[in-house]
């Protein structure tokens, strides 16, 4: 299985709204192989599935405690996790960042989150030995600020030329239980994060397959 750490300490990145959208593009493209996993004590994942009509991905509940020990489980059954994280000390992921297969880091293009990921974010990144890379969020195209923001990042790591950009559809999408991938699939941010998962599956060893279909909640 591979795992796929959706990661930074600051809130408001768009981490959730990445993960279920990276979560959706696979599911589309493989369907039955892919699992979503939430860990932020807001919900934000878990509300925006439980509104959802469809019954893929699903939605595994598993604590942070318990990830070592249901990840075998999970690993039986599917192909691509998709996990979902808090804003919050990053060191309480230290052990599955460890089994990550890829962390995927959004940052919004502003100082103040670039310092709080110099501070936060990346020390305990690095320390995991992990690849990773980041993902410019919620940006604005060709602001002198979204270009500085990419050199500073690329000092650290690799940087998606992939840039989501902000849109009201993602928020609408969101509302429904579903995402521009399905509302709007000629859309350009249903492009974007198309984009987006072709080039995260391009940063992980791709070496087995799953066909192992799961339905609704998985209680493991």
């Amino acid at each position: 299985m591979k795992t796929i750490v959706i990661l930074n300490s600051k809130g408001g990145v768009g981490k959730s709204n990445i993960t279920r959208h990276l979560a959706v593009a696979a599911e589309q493209e493989n369907p039955g192989t892919v699992v979503l996993c939430d860990t932020d004590p807001q919900s934000s994942l878990a509300d925006w599935w439980n509104a959802r009509s469809s019954e893929a991905p699903p939605l595994a509940v598993v604590g942070v405690a318990e990830f070592a020990d249901k990840q075998p489980i999970l690993a039986s059954r599917f192909h691509y996790l998709f996990f979902d994280t808090a804003a919050a000390d990053a060191k309480q992921y230290d052990e599955i960042l460890k089994s990550s297969d890829l962390i995927v880091i959004p940052v919004v293009p502003s100082p103040d989150d670039v310092r709080s990921l110099n501070r936060l974010t990346l020390p305990v990144v690095k320390k995991s030995g992990r690849p990773f890379i980041f993902v410019l969020s919620k940006t604005r195209l060709a602001t002198q600020l979204l270009i500085s923001t990419m050199a500073a990042l690329s000092e650290h790591g690799t940087v998606c030329q992939t840039i989501i950009q902000q849109r009201e559809g993602y928020a609408k999408a969101a509302f429904a239980g579903s995402t521009l991938l399905e509302e709007e699939p000629s859309g350009k941010g249903a492009e974007e994060m198309r984009q987006l998962w072709s080039f995260v599956k391009s940063r992980i060893d791709e070496k087995t397959n799953s066909s192992i279909t799961a339905k609704r909640l998985l209680h493991v």
